[in-house]
């Protein structure tokens, strides 16, 4: 049972690790933000050790690195499915932009033509002259 809790509180300190990098945040500025020294922050990062970790400290670093308090504790990767599906989603939607854009650029680049063709071709009135 001692070592099914480590193994989790390691699982969570990996957690806390990896979302502080995927924020791109040093240890330093986590730190900062947490109000606490930076090697304290390593010792709380640092998978092979074997303190607890209070609630309290889980809470203001998932507040610092705005992320649920369940990601970072989700040892039973019941949340892991979801975030997976919400990157999927982001991931669709950005590529769904992605094209829309480059379809715009397109559109753009037709109307340009079209303007140049317009804009070089002489202005003649209703009998058939030049306008000056």
């Amino acid at each position: 049972m001692q070592d099914e809790f480590h193994e989790e509180m390691r699982c969570i300190r990996r957690r806390i690790a990896n979302f502080r990098k995927l924020r791109n945040m040093t240890q330093a500025e986590l730190a900062d933000k947490l109000h606490i020294n930076k090697n304290y922050l390593s010792h709380i990062e640092n998978a092979s050790a074997n303190k607890n970790l209070s609630l309290h400290m889980l809470i203001r670093i998932s507040r610092a690195l705005d992320v649920e308090l369940a990601l970072l504790t989700d040892i039973d990767d019941l949340y892991t499915s979801d975030l997976k599906n919400f990157w999927s989603d982001m991931k669709e939607t950005f590529e769904g932009i992605k094209k829309l854009n480059d379809d715009m650029d397109k559109m753009l680049e037709q109307f340009e033509r079209a303007d140049k063709i317009f804009s070089a071709a002489p202005d003649k009135n209703s009998d058939g002259e030049k306008n000056k």
